[in-house]
């Protein structure tokens, strides 16, 4: 889809500054264990609502697979040799302890799927849409369902038969449920738009909900697949996707502009803060930029500790940003500026002195 949609940019934009305060190391633990709770699903709904939004299954099916291969598998394989490559350049100045050896077995981990870090979200992601994508185009057909309901039980079985691929078959499971839940409840959000004022405090009842079910199942984690009771994380999961979602719908609706147009920014580049801010060292260095300033004032230390990483954090995230897309026009226009060059010109462009 070629538009983008505010309120989903905006969704994510919250989402990504979720997932970078999670990751900060002096968080307290109540707020951690509450965001955690849909921080990470809300990008899984996402995804199930905007499959939801463009008709993927009325799509052709190759398009679709060709499109999701590059905007997701691509990135994937690209960083899962540049995660071990900082490591061991890290590793060869700093004289740490990551060897060749550990490189070519994280080489592999990248391989296997299971994902290094926080790519463990591009192959969940990757096949939870593909699974949901054969359920919503073969609905009227049962008997092609059954291959479908074949593979979820090879998702739950298979790992106790090769305990190493047991993390990436369960998320594909688990998080197909997520993406499948964000493409029913997508007419919800294209039905909220209508209403944006009334969004705001249906979004402030569900995350008040939220603090008092997710305190119930404690500290969760969609990577290691750490769920606890698993009927109440999707039902917190669900609350505060759409918690998120209602209040990105409420500030997409112009109430907060320039708000909106730094969470738009944020969400559209929301896959390279994901990939870049630990392991890159960006939440590292903001931390330890944190800590000064902190140390430096008087009074709600951790506070500011924790707020100033976050700032300092979203700032170098902006500049990385920046920096790529500029990298990414240098890229497009070397080949134009080449084939301006050396192609001959047209005998009507040569008569009027233009190409």
């Amino acid at each position: 889809m070629k538009k983008r949609v505010g309120y989903f940019d905006i969704a994510k934009g919250l989402g990504i500054i979720l997932v970078v305060i999670a990751h900060i190391e002096y968080m307290p633990l109540e707020m951690r264990e509450y965001i955690v709770t849909f921080h990470m699903p809300v990008f899984f709904v996402i995804s199930g609502m905007l499959m939801n939004l463009t008709s993927e299954k009325d799509r052709s099916a190759k398009i679709l697979l060709i499109h999701k291969l590059k905007g997701i598998m691509l990135p994937y394989l690209v960083f899962s040799v540049i995660f071990p490559l900082i490591e061991l350049i890290r590793s060869a100045i700093a004289g740490g302890e990551y060897t060749a050896n550990i490189f070519l077995q994280d080489l592999l981990v990248g391989l296997s799927t299971t994902g290094i870090s926080v790519l463990w979200f591009l192959p969940a992601l990757f096949f939870s849409e593909l699974l949901v994508l054969a359920i919503i185009k073969n609905l009227k057909r049962p008997l092609l369902l059954l291959p479908v309901v074949l593979a979820y039980i090879l998702l739950w079985r298979v790992p106790y038969l090769f305990p190493g691929m047991g993390l990436t078959m369960w998320r594909i499971m688990f998080c197909s449920i997520l993406v499948g839940i964000g493409y029913l409840l997508y007419p919800l959000i294209k039905k909220a738009q209508e209403y944006p004022l009334i969004d705001l405090p249906v979004a402030a009842v569900l995350f008040t909900a939220l603090y008092f079910t997710g305190m119930q199942n404690g500290i969760v984690d969609l990577h290691y697949i750490i769920m606890g009771n698993k009927p109440l994380y999707y039902l917190n999961a669900t609350m505060g996707s759409l918690g998120l979602i209602l209040l990105a719908v409420f500030i997409d609706a112009g109430y907060l502009k320039p708000l909106s147009r730094l969470l738009q920014f944020y969400g559209k580049y929301s896959l390279i803060i994901m990939l870049t801010h630990i392991n890159f060292f960006i939440l590292y260095i903001a931390e330890r930029l944190a800590f000064a300033i902190s140390n430096a004032s008087i009074h709600a230390k951790d506070l500011i500790m924790n707020l100033s990483s976050l700032v300092i954090t979203m700032v170098i995230e902006t500049v990385v940003i920046l920096l790529w897309e500029r990298i990414k026009k240098c890229v497009i226009l070397i080949p134009v500026g080449i084939r301006a060059k050396y192609l001959p010109r047209s005998k009507k462009g040569s008569k009027n002195g233009t190409d």
